[in-house]
Order: C-alpha cells, then structure tokens, then sequence
C-alpha cells in the first residue's frame, strides 16, 4: 500500500510538472529583480556590503542572468576588487556582448589597479567596444580620450574628448582630460579654459583646480597659482601634486618654513603605497612565522604591519585569528571587528566572527555572524556546513535558501562605507584605549570625505596620542589650511610644533591664536613658552 501510495504520489507530481515548472521559473524570477532593486537601493545608500550580498543571491539564482554579473561588476569595482570585477564583467559581456556598459565597466576596471599597472591597451580596446553598440556614450568617450592620452596618442585624445563634450557639455571629466591633453600640447590658454570649464560643470573638482594651479605656475602666474593650488588643497588635502606644487612655489618666493612643511607632507603621501606594500609583505612573512608555530613572533609581525597602514584590513583579521589560536578571546574579537570594518564585504571575517563568537557562548550574535557570512558567500560549503550546526537539525538548504527573510546585516563596527560610520567606530576605538584602530578608522573615513576638517581633528588628536607627531603636525596643517579661524587647532599645533622643536613655527600659530581670541590663558602660556625656547635655542 506504501508502494502504491507514493507510486500514486509520484506520477502525481511528474504530471504537474509543466504548471509547477512555469510558477517555479516566475517565482524565480521575482526573486531576482527583488534582490537586484534592494542591491540598487542598498548601494545608493552607501551599503556595499548589503548590496553585494544580496546580488550575489540574485546570482545564485539564475547565473545566466546579464544584468546581474553587470551589477556586480560595479559593485566590486566601488570596493576596489578590480580582478574580481574585471572577471565579473567579462562574464556580463559573453552572456550579452552588445552590452555597452559592461565593455566601459571593464575598461574602468583595467585601469583600476592600485599597484599602478594600468592596462590602457585594454581599456581602449573596450571603450572602442563601447561606442560600436552605443554611439552616443560621452562617458566612454572620455575615458577612450583619456587612454588615448595616456599612451600618447594626443591628437587622437583631443578629437575623442571634444566628441565626448559635445555630446555631454556638462561632463567635467572630459573637460578636465581635455585640459591634461592641451597641455601636453602647450595650448596652454585652451587648457586653462578647459580646466575652468570642468570647474564649473562640477564645482568641487580638486583635481582640476590643481591642475589648473599647476600650470599657472608653469607659466610664471605666482600669485593665481597659489590661491589655486590652496583652494585644491582644501577641496582635498590628501593631492600630492598640489602639495610638491605649493612646495616649489613657496620656495621659489623663499618661504622656507612653509615650504618644508609641503615638501614633507609630499613624501608622506609618496611613501603612503609603499607602506601598504610593505605592510602586505610584513603580513605574509607573519602567516609564515605562524606555519611555524611561532605565534607571538607572528603577533608581533602584524601590530608591526598594522602600524604601517593601519586601515589594512587583513592584518587584523590574521592577527585575530591568531589571537583566537592562543585563546585570547576578547583581543581575537576586538580584531576582527576591525577587519569587518576594514574589509566589509569579505565573507572570511565574518565567518571566523561568529566562530570565536560561538566559542564564546555568544550564540545568537554568532549566527548572525555566520548567517551574514553564508549570504556573502553562499556557495562555500564550510560556511553552510558551520550554519547548519549552528541552526541543530534544520537542512542547510533550507537555511541558505530562506536567508532573505532571516538575516539583516550585524550591527558590528562600522560596517559600512560610511564615513560618518568609520569616525563614529573610531570614537569608539578611543574610549577604549585602542588608538592605533582608530587611526585606521579615521583614515578610512578620510578615504570617503577628504574635505572633512571634523575628521582630520581627531586624526591629528588620534597621532599625539601615540606619539606620532610628525603626521599630526601635517594633519593640523590641513585643518587649518581649510579653516584658519580654528583657533583650538592653532593652539593644539602650537604645543606640537614646539613639543618637535619648532619653537619658531610654534609661536607663529600661537601669536595667531591670540589675535584670534586674546583671552585665552592656554594660547598665552604657551607662547610664552615658545618664546622662552626661541630666545634660549639648545
């Protein structure tokens, strides 16, 4: 009867298969263009993290689908995964290859890399591919001149750009590549006027005020260059070209203390890639020292990386998971929070997490960990095996497929590429004595709002505190090249200045400050100070 029964089921089922074939398919195919909108409202929000995972679920669903590899693409070239978006481009394009963006999102993504190894062969070739299935594509023009350009092919360039600009006059980009290959050309009054130009279409355009600045040095206008290359600098405090500009200029016109202060700043943004390279090569030879079973000489390694580029995130993952090796629970949790933080859409932190978490007891926090982690990568069987024992006896399948319904993303650090995020997580940092992460925090928060003197405050505050007061001096420089009324920031300079050896420059901030504010007791006894060290050199 048993037999029967499902024999009964069975054919049951086979003959409804056309009906429940079609609803499964439709079904399926909601479920893609609703993980595909709330990916594209999560990244208009700034939450990548989210947005990938949930395009990545679309993926899983049908991977045949265009739209959602383009999607992806996109979003991991805004994290920076330039190789991963490449490849998800390349995937977008072989299921559809008239697809216009894919071909200009890969050409973005070749010329991505941050070591530097940019392949404009490759990105031409794909912008040429660009405008054959979409002629009017200023954008893909622009960065079709821009390689152009690049490669020296000027003439070529200046034709592209002024194509691009035609079809979109208000695109600032093309504008600004304009004026780079104008200049290359001396044309340089028509350069001027293109830099001008890409200046009004975008307002803030720090980048084309320094070139602009640039050239009028080139061209012997002391004064005009100047005030632009300050104005770039307080669009965005962190151009190095601005900076060796300003530098040159300032010599030349024999302000020598001001001009050390910019040639410094010059080496250190010069020096900022070859930290994080060494900061890599320091992490390796850590993973090394640990294969070995010397984990606290491969502790050591990683806070030495981490000193060097503290908004690294993958020594702060290495070192909480060797830190959770030696049992030390509360310093692997506190480490890797950071990596979080640091590498938000990376699903390994996450995963590893929710274990140190479970072994802790911290069960619920622990499967929101792994739950996150199951969505960022829901094709890694150890992360579902590790979310099936979390959840007892329930199917792996059943928990993955139902992860939509289940999981909102952890509230742990900050998560998300915000800056606003980032400096609230690296308030956090301080008050529980952990500087050294809150310099990374802040310096990532700087990487998405470079303008913000609230930000550079605390970093500066953040680099007296550990001692570090060459970086701190440059960051108070900044605060105060964007506002020079910040009379505390004058004040706090002072003190480091003549805390560094600089009575001289101490007294200039500090006589500054008290013409600012002529009550202020701290400003006064600490000029008198500045004073007293001045007149009496060691």
């Amino acid at each position: 009867m048993t037999r029967l029964i499902g024999a009964s089921i069975v054919f049951i089922v086979t003959a409804a298969i056309p009906g429940a074939r079609a609803e499964n398919v439709q079904a399926a195919s909601d479920a893609i263009v609703w993980n595909l909108r709330i990916a594209s409202e999560e990244a208009g929000r700034g939450d990548i993290s989210s947005a990938l995972a949930d395009t990545r679920a679309a993926i899983a669903l049908d991977p045949n689908r265009f739209d959602g590899w383009y999607e992806l693409g996109s979003l991991l070239g805004q994290t920076g995964d330039f190789p991963a978006a490449e490849a998800a481009f390349r995937r977008a394009i072989e299921l559809k290859p008239d697809l216009a963006k894919a071909h200009f999102g890969l050409a973005l993504a070749l010329i991505g890399n941050p070591q530097g190894k940019m392949d404009w062969t490759g990105a031409i070739a794909e912008c040429r591919e660009a405008v054959k299935y979409q002629h009017d594509y200023p954008e893909a023009l622009n960065l079709l001149g821009a390689g152009l350009s690049a490669t020296g092919q000027q003439d070529a360039a200046i034709t592209e750009l002024q194509h691009a600009i035609q079809l979109s006059p208000a695109l600032a980009e093309a504008h600004f590549n304009l004026g780079l290959a104008l200049e290359s050309k001396e044309r340089f009054d028509e350069a001027a006027q293109e830099y001008r130009a890409a200046i009004a279409a975008r307002g803030a355009y720090p980048e084309a005020v320094s070139a602009l600045g640039n050239l009028l040095l080139r061209i012997g206008k002391s004064v005009e260059a100047e005030q632009a290359l300050n104005q770039a600098l307080r669009l965005n405090p962190d151009l190095t070209n601005a900076h060796y500009a300003l530098a040159r200029l300032l010599r030349s016109l024999d302000r020598k203390s001001e001009a050390a202060v910019e040639f410094a700043e010059t080496k250190d943004l010069t020096d900022r890639p070859e930290n994080g390279i060494q900061s890599s090569q320091i992490s390796n030879q850590a993973l090394e020292l640990a294969a070995k079973g010397d984990m606290a000489g491969a502790a050591a390694l990683l806070r030495k990386a981490i000193a060097l580029k503290p908004d690294y995130g993958v020594p702060h993952y290495n070192l909480g998971l060797i830190s959770a090796d030696r049992g030390d629970t509360d310093s692997a949790l506190q480490e890797l929070i950071k990596a979080i933080s640091l590498l938000p859409g990376q699903a390994k932190p996450w995963f590893d997490y929710g274990r140190v978490l479970k072994r802790a007891k911290d069960d619920k926090q622990a499967l929101e960990a792994i739950s996150w982690a199951a969505r960022l990568a829901p094709s890694d069987t150890r992360i579902q095996s590790e979310l099936a024992s979390a959840h007892g006896s329930k199917p792996t399948q059943d928990i993955v497929s139902n992860l939509d319904f289940a999981v909102s993303q952890p509230k742990v650090g900050a998560f998300t590429d915000s800056a606003k995020d980032h400096r609230a997580f690296a308030l956090e940092l301080t008050n529980h004595g952990d500087i050294q992460g809150s310099v990374g925090e802040l310096l990532r928060s700087l990487s998405l709002e470079p303008a913000s003197i609230e930000t550079r405050r605390l970093l500066a505050e953040s680099y007296v505190r550990i001692g570090d007061n060459h970086h701190a001096i440059l960051e108070y420089y900044k605060v105060i090249r964007s506002d020079p009324d910040y009379v505390e920031t004058r004040i706090a300079m002072g003190k480091i200045l003549l805390a560094d050896g600089d009575a001289e420059g101490a007294v200039n901030q500090l006589t500054i400050a008290l013409g600012h504010r002529p009550d202020s007791d701290e400003a006064r006894v600490a000029l008198v100070q500045a004073k007293k060290a001045l007149s009496n050199p060691q």
